[in-house]
């Protein structure tokens, strides 16, 4: 199997941390629990279709990893990756000096909590039709056998750049909150009606604040009775600021004459 580096990436960006991560959850969580626990204490395969297969014992999980935001996105992809990438060819024509360089920046683009789902429910489905693949190389592998029991993980990570947040007018001051897509009606919707997902893993950031959600598909019906109609609320629609400096640290010689 092939190393892949987004899904390890996404590991460290949530759970590589000394203060460690607190992962939500409705339900029993029983399934968390056992996630956890499995992912904490048994053996990995880093690889690509799927992105990981961890195994302990008689327990084993297929993960796959996709990323989505809530930019628009068009088929030459989202716009907010589209802005990224101009933004760092931008950053690499620089040339550093020793006064300094600095350079600003806007991420251009349209945002909306219908392209929030609209963007992750592709993504989803695209992934879902992949599942019997990621099976099928597993048992090439020989990791897997039609008499282990294994469960298909999405971890399912939003990166819009400030987060996906909304303003909340219900109650007698407006107050911000961030889009939960474990609370998201639609995307409920979606996972309950796709069996071949066990669970899911929703990650966001909230500017260094982490957002985690462990959805289990056999407890769907806790998680939309907690569930927020976002579509009635307004959506934060911004273009973020990216600043930098650069600089050339001058040789040794010039520094001592």
């Amino acid at each position: 199997m092939e190393r892949t580096n987004e899904l390890l990436t996404a590991i460290n960006k949530y759970f590589s941390s000394d203060e460690g991560t607190s992962i939500k959850y409705h339900g029993t969580g029983a399934v968390a629990k056992e996630f956890a626990d499995v992912f904490q204490f048994g053996e990995k395969f880093i690889g690509d279709a799927p992105d990981m297969f961890i195994r302990k014992n008689d327990v084993a999980f297929i993960i796959e990893h996709f990323e989505f935001d809530c930019y628009r996105a068009t088929r030459k992809g989202s716009q907010n990756r589209r802005e990224q990438s101009r933004i760092e060819r931008l950053e690499k024509k620089l040339i550093p000096t020793e006064a300094g360089v600095y350079f600003h920046d806007k991420i251009h683009g349209t945002s909306s909590y219908q392209d929030y789902i609209e963007n992750v429910c592709r993504n989803f489905n695209e992934h879902y039709l992949q599942i019997n693949t990621y099976k099928a190389n597993l048992k090439k592998y020989g990791l897997i056998s039609d008499s282990l029991a294994v469960q298909v993980l999405f971890l399912i990570e939003d990166t819009s750049p400030l987060g996906s947040m909304i303003v909340d007018y219900s109650n007698n001051s407006p107050s911000i909150h961030s889009i939960c897509l474990g609370a998201c009606p639609e995307f409920l919707s979606l996972l309950g009606n796709s069996p071949a997902v066990n669970c899911v893993l929703a990650c966001s950031m909230i500017g260094s604040t982490k957002e985690v959600w462990f959805i289990d598909r056999n407890e769907i019906s806790e998680y939309q009775k907690e569930s927020i109609d976002y579509s009635k609320m307004k959506f934060m629609d911004y273009e973020p600021q990216v600043s930098g400096f650069q600089f050339l640290i001058p040789s040794k010689k010039n520094i001592d004459g």
